[in-house]
């Protein structure tokens, strides 16, 4: 299986809420597993044109702990800045495009993931 599946890691951002996530919290599973992928080399590749699927490295946990303000119920900023990721990533690159999207994966263990993308509107070919 590793020579087979392998995962492509986007480079685009930067630490804490890119390439970063708690390591020592009840989210801490989000943050080891962006750690355990970024520093392993099992299963990731650097040539975009190898890889079956494709890691959206961010951290929901981290962009709620910089982005949400306590008790302002307004996750509007954390939304957005997902979906000005995803439209460098669909700007620069072809893989986006290719697929809508349908081979990008990430990984959040936050409860608030499914509020953040059940409000992002999506279009054929990256994000409004």
């Amino acid at each position: 299986m590793e020579k087979l599946f392998k995962i492509y890691i986007y480079k685009e951002g930067d630490p804490p809420m890119f390439h970063d996530g708690p390591c020592k919290s009840i989210y801490s599973s989000e943050g080891r597993f962006i750690h355990e992928l970024e520093k392993g080399k099992s299963f990731t590749t650097t040539d975009p044109d190898e890889a079956l699927v494709y890691f959206l490295p961010f951290s929901v946990v981290m962009l709620v702990q910089y982005l949400y303000v306590p008790g302002s119920h307004e996750i509007d900023a954390i939304g957005n800045t997902v979906v000005d990721y995803i439209n460098v990533i669909a700007d620069k690159y072809p893989f986006w495009n290719r697929s809508l999207g349908a081979d990008h994966f990430i990984l959040s263990c936050h409860d608030w993931v499914s509020d953040l993308f059940f409000q992002v509107p999506f279009s054929p070919h990256k994000l409004q």
